[in-house]
Parts: structure tokens; C-alpha cells; sequence
């Protein structure tokens, strides 16, 4: 490349790729242009709106997956029998709970009576 823009630099003609690469060069400049605009709009404020608008537009769909995750462990009997044990709503035996699960056991009967 820098061989070929010497040569049309020392003979003042273009070389065959430059030939061939003038038709396009007005798409190009359009399109760059049509770049510089557009980030020519964007300050402080349309660069907040737009960060929170995608940011919006992505937790959106984050939260449906989760929210579909969720569905899905909860319409099996298992996993729903995990997570009720794990927030503190399964039932605890004598025999097999530690102190503590027994004592926070005890202290949620006392507290529906």
C-alpha cells in the first residue's frame, strides 16, 4: 500500500487500485459522515437517556428469564421442598436438626400461637 502511494505520489498519476476504488469513495464518504453526525448529537444528557434506556431494555429480559427460572423450579415438588426448607418453612425433627434449626423452629410455633 505504501509502496503503490509512492509511486502516484513520484509519477503524479493514480495506480490501478486507486482507479478502481474512486467509485465507492463517495459511499464511504456518506457513510462516515452520516457516523460524525450522529455521534454529533450525543451530550451528557441523551448519553445518560440513552445508557438507561438499554440498560431498561436488557433487565427486561434478565428479569423474564429469572422470572421463568423461578416458575420452572417451582412447578417441581422438589426443588419447591428445598426452598421452603431453606427459607424456614420445613417442618424440623428432633432427631436430625441441629440447636439452631431447632430453637428458630420452636420460636416460629410460639410465634403463630
Amino acid at each position: 500500500m505504501l509502496l503503490l502511494k509512492r509511486q502516484e505520489i513520484t509519477t503524479g498519476h493514480p495506480s490501478v487500485v486507486s482507479r478502481f476504488g474512486q467509485g465507492s469513495d463517495h459511499i464511504f464518504a456518506a457513510f462516515f459522515g452520516g457516523i460524525k453526525s450522529g455521534i454529533s448529537y450525543i451530550n451528557k444528557h441523551t448519553f445518560i437517556a440513552l445508557a438507561q434506556w438499554i440498560a431498561f431494555h436488557l433487565l427486561v429480559h434478565v428479569r423474564n428469564v429469572y422470572v421463568e427460572l423461578k416458575h420452572l423450579t417451582l412447578s417441581n415438588t422438589h426443588s419447591k421442598k428445598v426452598l421452603d426448607m431453606v427459607r424456614g418453612k420445613g417442618e424440623v425433627k428432633k432427631h436430625g436438626a441441629s440447636f439452631y434449626l431447632r430453637r428458630i423452629s420452636k420460636e416460629v410455633k410460639d410465634e403463630k400461637k
